[in-house]
């Protein structure tokens, strides 16, 4: 990749995502011989830098219809407090965070009484309500054809799959599976992925972190060896940073400045100035 130059970076950036992005081989395949057109040495470059890790169709696990780094974001949102604070304090107030989110959660669990989680209750819930005004045809056995509109789509229950691929990607039945599960007089949560069941959701919580056995110790009582003293590194002059660096994936939407609306800035802002 170092034999082509570097001024058209962000349009290669954006062709790699539209071929990072798309949920079938087919479109995947599309956008990389249109890279190999352009750049005949990319192919190789793509195939050795292991595709299945970082395009969603060559995905070996279970696509779960998201692809954004929001978890990292959560969780660098949680534990901001204890970013100024120093290594080993940092590493204890993050270590009683989640012990304490740990407990309140593992005791929320267990009043539960759904099958479900409680988020994924309510989807299953809402989608069953969306489903009672579609027309069901049965085909055989356990394919069916739905009538939704002036569209059809085809759901096969032995392979939890439909045509408008809804349920492969959420991994809960959509509203034209849901049609055809209780046409059988079946239950929705036989047909749920079991990691949305709430005894999956209880041994997510049900773990417990141990405290630091050396936490109230003396340092009398602990060995010459066992101290890691501080290493001897002097702080940059001036003042520290506390913006962090925006990963790649993230992208910024200009905001007006005097309606606050996004997609434009204060100086190329039409509106009327009231």
């Amino acid at each position: 990749m170092r034999s082509y130059p570097l001024h058209n970076k962000k349009h290669w950036s954006s062709v790699f995502k539209k071929a990072a992005y798309p949920p079938s081989h087919l479109e995947f395949m599309q956008h990389i011989n249109n890279i190999s057109e352009s750049m005949p040495l990319a192919r190789k470059f793509i195939t050795n830098s292991e595709p299945e890790s970082w395009a969603n169709a060559l995905f070996r696990g279970k696509r779960w219809g998201v692809m954004n780094n929001n978890m990292a974001e959560c969780w660098n949102n949680w534990v901001k407090p204890a970013h100024y604070l120093p290594i080993m304090c940092m590493v204890d107030r993050i270590c009683v965070q989640i012990m304490n989110m740990m407990h309140q959660r593992h005791e929320i669990t267990l009043a539960m009484v759904q099958e479900l989680s409680p988020k994924k209750e309510k989807t299953l819930t809402s989608t069953y309500i969306e489903s009672r005004n579609l027309i069901v045809h049965i085909s055989c056995g356990w394919k069916f054809e739905v009538v939704d509109g002036d569209k059809s789509f085809a759901i096969d229950l032995n392979d939890w799959s439909c045509s408008c691929r809804a349920w492969e990607i959420n991994m809960l039945p959509c509203k034209h599976a849901c049609a055809d599960i209780k046409s059988k007089s079946l239950s929705l949560y036989s047909f749920c992925d079991r990691y949305f069941h709430i005894d999956m959701y209880r041994q997510a919580y049900k773990g417990i972190i141990n405290l630091i056995p050396t936490f109230d110790m003396n340092e009398d009582s602990i060995g010459e060896g066992s101290i890691t003293n501080a290493s001897d590194v002097r702080n940059q002059p001036g003042r520290r940073k506390t913006k962090r660096i925006p990963s790649q994936v993230e992208t910024r939407v200009a905001k007006c400045g005097r309606y606050r609306k996004r997609g434009h800035n204060r100086r190329s802002c039409k509106e009327a100035i009231a």
